[in-house]
């Protein structure tokens, strides 16, 4: 057998802008930002440096004089500041080239206090450089608020990142490897931080490190490094290829347009189930053999991310957007029509997929369904919020679950509501076999889209309790241990939480025998963790359905049927917004990312694929108040639990029980992870404390 070939990379930073964020001690700072490229006809040549004035509150500025000098270029001008606090500019036209200068002088109305600062930055052709001054007062008694003992700070710099082999064969080791400077030494010693989108990094904090993976692919691999209040990144990647084996017989071709069933499960978190064992605390998960047998001949997602509550997660499902951009991030939440939904896009852009969404609606406001006769104000005006959001066809629940399995109202955007006394989790997959039967009785040859939300297993009369026992004939769970309930009582414990998920179970095996999986995608997922009450003890997450810790966002995922080819395991990040894209992929639309939406359809036929996601991100939070947010890449987590910071490094300590957040050692990981809260922030300013 022929080896491939194997290389390394060494990346050097000479010309690396300095990118740094520091301030004068309670007065003025003089810093620049990177920004776009410059026009075609400069890129070539020169670049530019960017400003931006930041003056105290109290202060007033008479002017500021700038010099740049280096490489024979000498560069001289005045900033008019005019007596505003944030003034911002660039200096263009400067050939590309290391090593210069510039020196600032600014006076204050204020007494006439002179400051000075000066720093030394490269500028590379086309972009737009970056440096942070500090401006030192020349009299040592101040002025007011004026501080006057201001110092250089200038971001740690990447003189060199070593890659040692750049491709290699899966389970080998690479060897990672950073030369750092910094040129002002401070304030604080260097952090450092490794992360990568695939495989496992052993020492992550070290200057020196190794990557190892299990699975092939290319991952991309981060190295942010930080002097305690600068950060600079350098970014690489590294090939994992497995050993070449005997040909294979080619997989048989998916249909273009396959039909797609989304199952979406209330309240069933990945650690109620044996589909994740290392999960399950004591073990005792509930069979549930038809899902076990679907996921046999499909891929299991080991790290997918829900919502904490149920109408947060179904807003992401159908937007494609994180709770913050539309509202939608508590219990209730009414989706602004305006949305552009799945629904919307594939009515204008799959117009041949008939869809329809039978089962939990809560979307359009609502709290808990009554039994007939019950008050439940607001129907109308919720009906006709499924119909603006782009549903063509609804049946099913309207708000957050029903007061009575038993006893309880199908509403109907397309005829009356009626009163229901057959099992509600058999009736959904009633109607779900009855929309199949007569689509492929009259339109066999197009393609259908079923967003199948059952209520089960919530528990009833809403809240996280009571639980209502199932028909005996949809389950085998021994429930002797809690008396032997009679079918429809109420009970709250977990056998009978578990009798209602393998009843769900049967009623799915009765749906999927309906379904042709040569032409069918079947996406199975959880819409949050598991609820508190009914949660194992011994289970391997901290928290519940409610948190931002694992047991309130880790959700089973299986996708299995057409075109899908893999089989096991896959440790890509997902979130549920990824159905949005997911299912529009599927459907033809071609989309591999949009909004906070990547498509996890390479990843069901190529092991070697990537869905694009590089950190995972769960919400949760009522009005302007008791915000929870949660934010990771592949082995940290970030959290924000009603303002208070909490880290953890789910790789070491995956409980989440020893919070890293004030570990001086992981400053550099800590700045990783807030630059991407800085980028939610942008897009929806003030939300996230």
């Amino acid at each position: 057998m022929k080896k491939k070939e194997m290389g390394s990379l060494g990346l050097r930073a000479g010309g690396i802008s300095l990118v740094c964020a520091a301030a004068i001690l309670a007065s003025a700072s003089l810093a620049g930002c990177v920004g776009d490229p410059v026009s075609e006809g400069e890129v070539e040549e020169v670049g530019s440096l960017g400003l931006e004035l930041k003056v105290a509150p109290g202060v007033t500025l008479n002017s500021v004089r700038y010099e740049i000098s280096g490489n024979g270029f000498t560069k001289t001008g005045t900033i008019d500041t005019s007596g505003a606090p944030v003034i911002s500019g660039t200096i263009g036209g400067i050939p590309a080239g290391n090593g210069y200068t510039i020196v600032l002088t600014a006076s204050s109305a204020e007494g006439n206090t002179e400051f000075t600062g000066s720093a030394t930055f490269n500028v590379t052709a086309g972009r737009t450089t970056a440096v942070t001054i500090s401006l030192r007062g020349t009299s040592a008694s101040g002025n007011g608020s004026v501080s006057v003992t201001g110092t250089l700070n200038v971001a740690p710099v990447v003189d060199e990142l070593t890659v040692t082999p750049q491709k290699v064969y899966v389970g080998s080791e690479v060897t990672l490897k950073t030369t750092v400077r910094d040129p002002d030494a401070g304030p604080s010693a260097l952090t450092y931080y490794w992360s990568t989108t695939e495989g496992v990094i052993d020492d992550p904090l070290s200057p020196t490190a190794k990557l190892t993976s299990n699975s092939p692919g290319t991952a991309a691999v981060k190295l942010t490094v930080s002097d305690g209040d600068s950060t600079s990144s350098v970014t690489t990647t590294v090939t994992f290829v497995r050993e070449e084996e005997d040909e294979e017989q080619p997989a048989p071709e998916a249909p273009e347009r396959p039909n797609i069933l989304f199952l979406f499960i209330d309240d069933w978190g990945a650690d109620a189930t044996a589909l994740y064992p290392d999960l399950v605390g004591n073990g005792s998960a509930v069979d549930v053999p038809n899902i076990e047998a679907l996921a046999q001949d499909g891929l299991i997602f080991d790290d997918a991310w829900a919502s904490p509550v149920c109408s947060p997660t179904r807003g992401t499902v159908v937007s494609g957007l994180y709770g913050h951009r539309t509202g939608v991030t508590n219990v209730g939440n009414v989706l602004p029509t305006s949305t552009v939904t799945l629904f919307d896009r594939l009515n204008e852009e799959a117009p041949t997929y008939e869809h329809a969404l039978f089962g939990k609606y809560h979307l359009g406001g609502g709290s808990i369904d009554p039994r007939p006769g019950g008050s439940f104000p607001g129907v109308d005006g919720i009906l006709q919020h499924a119909r603006d959001i782009g549903i063509k066809r609804f049946r099913g629940i309207l708000g957050g679950g029903l007061t009575d399995y038993f006893n309880w109202t199908t509403f109907d955007i397309n005829g009356p509501s009626l009163p229901n006394t057959t099992y509600a989790t058999t009736a959904l997959t009633d109607y779900a076999i009855e929309f199949i039967r007569e689509h492929e009785a009259t339109k066999p040859n197009e393609p259908w889209f079923i967003y199948q939300a059952y209520n089960a297993p919530h528990a009833a009369g809403g809240g996280n309790n009571p639980y209502q026992v199932p028909p005996r004939e949809l389950h085998s769970v021994d429930l002797s241990s809690v008396g032997n309930p009679e079918p429809g009582t109420y009970h709250t414990n977990i056998p009978v939480y578990q009798a209602n998920i393998q009843a769900l179970d049967t009623e799915i095996g009765r749906l999927l025998a309906e379904v042709d999986l040569e032409k069918t995608v079947v996406i199975v997922l959880g819409d949050n963790g598991t609820p508190p009450p009914i949660k194992d003890g011994n289970a391997a997450l901290r928290g519940a359905k409610g948190s931002v810790y694992e047991g309130g966002v880790r959700a089973p995922l299986i996708v299995a049927g057409a075109g899908v080819t893999r089989r096991g395991r896959e440790d890509d990040l997902f979130v549920s917004t990824d159905i949005y894209a997911t299912v529009l992929d599927l459907a033809g639309v071609p989309v591999s990312q949009v909004n906070h939406s990547y498509s996890i359809k390479p990843l069901l036929s190529d092991e070697t694929a990537k869905n694009g996601r590089t950190h995972s991100f769960s919400e949760v939070s009522s009005g302007t108040t008791q915000r929870r947010y949660a934010v990771k890449d592949k082995r940290f987590k970030l959290i924000s639990n009603v303002n208070q910071r909490e880290l953890y490094d789910l790789v070491a300590d995956p409980l989440e029980t020893t919070n890293l957040h004030n570990s001086p050692a992981h400053t550099a990981v800590r700045a990783t992870l807030e630059a991407e809260i800085a980028v939610l922030r942008e897009q929806t300013p003030a939300y996230f404390p």
